[in-house]
C-alpha cells in the first residue's frame, strides 16, 4: 500500500503541475505566436546537480511550458521522488513540482542569455520537515553549443542558508539526430552544510520524431556523500525516454 499511495501522490503533484501551467492555454490561443508545449519522460534514475533524487529509482517526469516572442517563458515541471533509503525516517516527500518563470534572448555574435526565477516545491512532507526553496539562475551560452551557469538560493533545501551553485557544459552534435552533452558542476553548500561537492555528466542523445532517448553516466565528488546518502551519491547509469509535444 505505501508504494501504490506514494505512485499516487507522485501522479497528483504532476497533475497540480501541468494545472498551473495550462490557465496560460487560452491565452496561447489568441496569439499565434506564443507556443504552448510540453514533455513526457520515464528514466531510470532521476539525478539533480549528479545526486540521484529516487534513490537510484525509476522516475517518471512531465512538464508544460509557455513561451511567448518577447523572450519571457514559464514552465511547471513534476516528478516522483524519494530522499530517504530503507531504515531512515520518513520525510514524506513522494513527488516534486518545479515553476518557473524567466527570461531568454539572443545577444551580440552568437551570444544568448537566460535569467530564471526557479520555485522548487515538495508536497507532502512532514509537518517538521520543509525542503521548499527558490533559487535565481543566470546562463550564458555562445552558438548553442557551449553555456556557464550561475545559481543562488538564499535558502537551499529549506536549510535557511545559502548556496552558489556553478556549471559549464558543451552540447556537441555527432551525426545527425546525435549529440553528446558534457557538464561539470560545483555545488557551494559550505553555509547549509559546511560541505561542498562537484560533479561531472556525460551524455549521449538521439532523437526521432517528437522523441529522444538518452544514457547518461555521472560521478559526484566524496564530499557530496557528507551531505547526502550514500545511496544518492557516486557513480551512476542512467536511460531515459522522453516525448515532446
Amino acid at each position: 500500500m505505501p508504494e501504490i499511495r506514494g505512485e499516487f501522490d507522485a501522479l497528483r503533484g504532476l497533475l497540480t503541475a501541468m494545472a498551473l501551467v495550462a490557465v496560460a492555454g487560452p491565452c496561447a490561443a489568441q496569439d499565434e505566436e506564443r507556443a504552448l508545449s510540453g514533455s513526457f519522460a520515464i528514466g531510470s534514475d532521476l539525478t539533480f546537480r549528479g545526486v540521484s533524487q529516487t534513490m537510484s529509482e525509476f522516475a517518471v517526469e512531465g512538464s508544460l511550458d509557455l513561451s511567448l516572442p518577447s523572450g519571457f517563458y514559464a514552465y511547471a515541471w513534476a516528478s516522483n521522488v524519494d530522499f530517504a533509503p530503507a531504515g531512515e525516517p520518513d520525510d514524506g516527500a513522494t513527488h516534486e513540482v518545479d515553476l518557473a518563470v524567466g527570461y531568454a534572448r539572443d545577444i551580440r555574435g552568437n551570444w544568448d542569455i537566460d535569467v530564471s526565477l526557479i520555485r522548487y516545491l515538495f508536497p507532502g512532507t512532514v509537518s517538521d520537515v520543509d525542503y521548499d526553496f527558490n533559487e535565481v539562475m543566470a546562463t550564458l551560452g555562445y552558438g548553442g553549443t557551449y553555456h556557464g551557469t550561475v545559481a543562488y538560493s538564499s535558502n537551499v533545501d529549506g536549510t535557511g542558508g545559502e548556496s552558489l551553485y556553478y556549471e559549464l557544459g558543451a552540447y556537441l552534435d555527432l551525426r545527425e539526430n546525435t549529440a553528446l552533452e558534457l557538464n561539470i558542476g560545483h555545488y557551494d553548500l559550505a553555509d547549509a552544510y559546511d560541505e561542498a561537492y562537484s560533479f561531472a555528466e556525460v551524455a549521449l542523445r538521439h532523437s526521432f520524431a517528437n522523441s529522444e532517448v538518452v544514457l547518461s553516466y555521472t560521478d559526484t565528488s566524496d564530499s557530496a556523500e557528507d551531505i547526502y546518502f550514500k545511496q544518492s551519491t557516486g557513480r551512476r547509469f542512467i536511460v531515459s525516454l522522453h516525448l515532446s509535444w
